[in-house]
């Protein structure tokens, strides 16, 4: 009996060990499928830096090893020089492979081993065989040098004429600290995210000590255009010691002018003269030290102010709340929406660029079709994933460029640029809407229409890096997409005497510039949104909020993995669950200070949703329009959309224009009562259930605030005979 047992326990034992066989970590990543178990063992080479993952190597290959949320079910956390034995099934988590979540075996051999030398490598060769290994990349300058690094954010570079990308997460000592503009030997380890498993490889730098400098003189800042005109603009930048200032630009990447100033200083400004208006000029700055060291900036792109009309019109598919307007009343076009973005269509007359995720509505097809037969050059970017029935029906001389890898959301942009090269009839119009008859007719959008060559160039080249040339014909070889793409739009205009910032995802920090514009509110914040998943964002609007600052907002998709509605509503932002009504809230926007003409009124909006794909993985575009007149006509629809929901309660007049508001309603100690000003000066009378007379208000201001906290719990009726109609007010 005991020979027996000792037998099965051997063959037990046996089984185990051909089960669990011992590999190297080259073996588990090419021989092993997924979910498959495996013991490996190596050396660890990162740490909490990078979040609960932790990367292993041994002389084989490297791999990520993922706990879970954190390594508290084993006896101890691997640390970068411990030697490790591990067991877990192979899986992968957006083309990154790895071994866990689903660990059973964690054993630290021992500890304080040196690390693997670090493979010298370009960015070019970041790929799947050096996926999970230490590596380092000489002579890298990074395109942001001057920023202040951000949680969750993606930083591209460039060493020897290739681009890459590194990737800082939130637990990372890299937060906070200034992205050195100079050039450095940048180490990390290699990783990857792409929802297809293709492409998407980026270096995770591990702290402050993975990015040493190897210059003598470093920028400490970005370089900043100023005082933009229409033949001039300054370009501004800082030092870590002091050097001459020196601007190399021209109208192609080749430069060929220099304008300099030997002053020795750490502040530095050179200005440019004798531009021509609505035109993109490549520049890049240099500075150098006593010791005839020198800092060079990545070539950038900036615009000159345009010789265009510079109207701004606004459009939205949903209701507007007029009664706040300031001086102008926000359109809203309803199932017209499409009429009138194919007039913006057929008023081109020299060339038309569009780039739509998605398009099926019949109007927007024909004009299409008679822009074509007008003899308007058209070029017709779209998203490979989706169905865009629409660009069945177009006329087979209009050229379509496909994006095809189908990571994320793919090609999202909405936007239309129609004769840039020409300042009279130059436009770009965009906005959260794609062009199918439900986003334009019944869903929540807005179109936003920028007449201005400026803005219709610098969205060119956007264009054209999709594209693959500046020709009629796409190049699919030169067509980039997505990570890919380089920073090479400005990013800064003056359009009709405003500042607006124009942001392309994912190469362009559009995320840090959102949060950026959070941080910048005094007085209040509306937005309202399909997605909105960025702990960074919502921690910006948390922190930004206060007694006398209340931001508001909508959310269509309120569930989910990362969704921050729970989060918002924990902290006590007034934010609103638009899922289940109909008409889908489609919209991308934020409405910074739209009452404050003094801090800057500003609007946020385009195509991209406040997600890691749209600031990762996908074509986006945002502007960010700092305008007063523009930030009333986004708040006008913010109001209709909160009325539309039954936030707001309103009275209408007959014509259907909104004449009073009441909110927050039901309430628990204070009304606003927001009237249109022909009604100021009106008397309101506020009454229980069964008539009896409360109080009678006179409503001598815009908005007046009434005190109902001493009331008791029930339904109230606020009316007026100038109005003759009357509205129930709930005391909770």
């Amino acid at each position: 009996m005991k020979l027996f047992s000792c037998t099965l326990a051997f063959i037990a034992t046996l089984s185990s060990t051909i089960i669990l066989a011992q590999s190297d970590i080259l073996d588990a990543r090419t021989n092993y499928a997924i979910g498959e178990t495996v013991t490996v063992t190596g050396i660890i080479t990162s740490g909490a830096d990078l979040g609960s993952v932790r990367y292993i190597q041994d002389e084989s290959a490297g791999i990520a090893l993922y706990p879970g949320n954190d390594w508290t079910d084993w006896s101890a956390e691997p640390n970068p020089g411990d030697e490790v034995t591990v067991t877990g099934e192979i899986s992968e988590y957006n083309g990154l492979l790895e071994i866990g979540p689903n660990l059973t075996q964690v054993d630290v051999l021992s500890s304080g081993n040196p690390l693997p030398d670090a493979l010298v490598v370009t960015p070019n060769q970041l790929n799947e065989s050096l996926e999970g290994q230490l590596v380092v990349i000489e002579g890298t300058t990074f395109d942001a040098g001057g920023q202040i690094i951000e949680a969750n954010t993606t930083y591209t570079f460039i060493s020897s004429g290739e681009d890459g990308i590194i990737y800082v997460r939130s637990s990372n000592s890299l937060v906070g600290t200034v992205l050195n503009g100079c050039e450095m030997n940048l180490m990390g380890i290699v990783s990857q995210f792409s929802f297809d498993g293709y492409g998407g490889y980026q270096l995770l730098p591990r702290g402050t000590s993975d990015m040493l400098s190897t210059s003598g003189v470093c920028l400490t800042s970005e370089v900043e255009q100023i005082n933009i005109s229409s033949s001039s603009f300054g370009l501004t930048w800082t030092t870590d010691v002091v050097g001459d200032s020196e601007v190399e630009w021209g109208l192609t990447p080749d430069l060929g002018t220099t304008t300099s100033d030997l002053f020795l200083s750490t502040d530095h400004l050179i200005s440019l003269s004798g531009l021509s208006p609505g035109t993109l000029y490549y520049a890049r700055v240099k500075s150098t030290n006593t010791d005839g060291e020198t800092v060079i900036s990545p070539i950038r792109v900036y615009a000159t102010i345009s010789e265009s009309s510079g109207n701004i019109h606004v459009y939205f598919t949903g209701s507007v709340d007029t009664s706040v307007a300031i001086d102008e009343e926000a359109m809203s076009l309803g199932t017209s929406t499409n009429d009138t973005i194919a007039a913006w269509i057929t008023s081109a007359q020299h060339t038309l660029d569009v780039a739509v995720y998605n398009t099926n509505n019949v109007a927007i097809e024909n004009a299409i079709n008679t822009a074509a037969a007008n003899g308007v050059q058209i070029r017709y970017i779209a998203e490979g994933s989706n169905a865009n029935l629409g660009i069945d029906d177009f006329d087979s001389s209009i050229p379509v460029h496909y994006r095809t890898d189908n990571e994320g959301s793919g090609m999202h942009n909405k936007f239309f640029i129609g004769d840039a090269d020409y300042p009279e009839t130059a436009f770009v119009l965009t906005g959260s809407t794609n062009m199918t008859t439900a986003n334009l007719n019944t869903d929540k959008n807005n179109v936003i229409v920028f007449q201005d060559q400026s803005i219709a160039r610098g969205y060119t080249l956007e264009f054209n890096e999709m594209w693959g040339s500046d020709s009629m014909v796409p190049d699919a070889v030169n067509s980039k997409f997505g990570p890919d793409k380089s920073v090479n739009t400005p990013l800064k205009y003056i359009i009709g005497g405003s500042p607006v910032e124009v942001y392309f995802s994912p190469t362009d920090g559009t995320t840090s510039a959102i949060r950026q514009t959070i941080e910048s509110m005094d007085y209040g914040m509306a937005f309202a949104l399909l997605s909105f998943t960025r702990d960074d964002l919502a921690d910006a609007i948390i922190d930004g909020s206060s007694f006398f600052v209340s931001p508001q907002g909508a959310i269509e998709e309120i569930g989910g993995t990362g969704a921050e509605f729970e989060t918002l509503t924990a902290a006590g932002i007034d934010v609103h669950s638009h899922q289940g009504i109909a008409g889908q809230l489609h919209h991308k926007y934020a409405v910074i200070d739209y009452s404050e003409p003094l801090s800057d009124p500003t609007v946020v909006t385009g195509s991209h949703n406040w997600s890691s794909t749209a600031e990762n993985t996908n074509d986006e575009n945002t502007v960010i329009v700092h305008d007063e007149r523009v930030s009333n006509l986004y708040y006008q629809e913010f109001r209709g959309l909160l009325i539309s929901m039954g936030v707001i309660n309103s009275l209408e007049d007959e014509n259907g224009k909104f004449v009073m508001t009441v909110f927050p309603n039901p309430t628990t100690d204070v009304i606003n009562i927001e009237v249109s000003n022909e009604y100021i000066g009106t008397e309101f009378t506020l009454s229980d259930i069964n008539g009896r007379l409360i109080k009678v208000l006179n409503i001598n201001s815009a908005r007046t605030n009434i005190d109902v906290s001493g009331l008791e719990l029930g339904v109230y009726v606020l009316s007026s005979k100038k109005l003759n109609s009357s509205l129930q007010v709930v005391v909770q």
